[in-house]
């Protein structure tokens, strides 16, 4: 399974530079639906701590792009999902799942289990396919929880389809001058120009 990260840049340079995935409270998310089931998660669960964070299983969407990472800053990480939560596994306060998505006339029929509310989504938000990193603590309070990143787990970078080509070159040479970084794939994304498509409607008579 691959797990695209939509993020910006100055994030991604401090992932790299740092070689660290930083887990964030579901606080500050745009959904508040999404947040208040986290919320309730935590607080039935008595615990201080739930931090999280959320990558697409999907390919490469104009979708992504536009809600996640919709400027010329933005970047898409897409990373092998075996490696990536390897680092993860030998973690007792780690869970690790795919999002379900219900309508709430299926919720008022079959009411989740408290296990399932962190990782339950409305039915609208299904096009994002989600998979979640959560981290929970019962004694101690953090915003925010930093993890080893092995730089080896990334496949590739895609940089936004609104950084201008010129510049998308000096970003990749930055990225290829982080230490251990030199290896890592980098493109443009060509989801809003791509010359090969052009050039199969120029064939045409």
């Amino acid at each position: 399974m691959k797990l695209r990260r939509y993020t910006s840049l100055p994030i991604l340079f401090d992932m790299l530079v740092h070689k660290k995935i930083t887990l964030l409270d579901p606080a500050s998310w745009e959904d508040r639906n999404d947040s208040f089931y986290v919320e309730k998660y935590r607080e039935l669960k008595e615990l201080k701590t739930v931090l999280a964070i959320c990558f697409t299983t999907k390919p490469e969407t104009f979708h992504h792009w536009k809600v996640f990472a919709g400027n010329s800053s933005g970047a898409c990480i897409r990373f092998n999902a075996a490696k990536l939560t390897r680092r993860f596994q030998n973690s007792p306060d780690i869970r690790t799942g795919l999002v379900t998505y219900k309508l709430i006339r299926d919720l008022k029929k079959d009411k989740p289990s408290l296990d399932k509310l962190p990782f339950l989504k409305r039915r609208q938000y299904a096009d994002e396919t989600e998979f979640r990193i959560l981290y929970e603590n019962k004694t101690k309070s953090f915003r925010t929880k930093d993890f080893p990143l092995d730089i080896g787990s990334i496949e590739r970078i895609t940089l936004s389809p609104w950084l201008p080509s010129s510049i998308s070159k000096t970003v990749k040479k930055i990225i290829w001058d982080i230490p251990g970084c030199a290896k890592i794939h980098l493109i443009r994304t060509g989801v809003i120009d791509n010359s090969v498509w052009k050039k199969i409607a120029n064939k045409i008579d």
